[in-house]
């Protein structure tokens, strides 16, 4: 039953640090992390190779992770996809859901959150 993807999770976002350390956080919990440091380069990433969750960071050089957000679920409505941003309280929980992302999760303090929000989302879909 479990898909060979079910480990893979592509995280877009272009601060370094960040990238890093959540990617250290998501491989030590058993995933395997494709990073992209735009939204381009995470747009193309999603619809190349089929992921098991999508994370995007929403302050992003070329374009805001809401509208890449809108842009994948053209393609992929199955995938998860989370937002992981210091700014969450801006981010209108219904304009996320309405883009298509099934949550939200807070920077930094819910980075050890978030191998179990994934695999949460994972598991629902499988």
């Amino acid at each position: 039953k479990m898909a060979d993807n079910s480990r893979q999770i592509l995280f877009v976002e272009d601060t370094a640090d960040t990238r890093d350390l959540v990617e250290f956080s998501l491989q030590s919990e058993g995933f395997t992390v494709t990073t992209a440091q735009t939204a381009d380069e995470g747009l193309g990433l999603a619809r190349t190779k089929p992921f098991a969750l999508i994370l995007l960071d929403i302050g992003l050089p070329d374009k805001d992770g809401l509208e890449l957000c809108r842009e994948i679920r053209r393609f992929d409505q199955q995938t998860p996809i989370l937002f992981y941003t210091a700014f969450a309280e801006l981010l209108d929980k219904e304009e996320a859901t309405k883009a298509g992302a099934q949550g939200c999760l807070r920077k930094p303090e819910d980075t050890a959150r978030i191998g179990e929000a994934a695999r949460k989302l994972i598991d629902k879909v499988e």
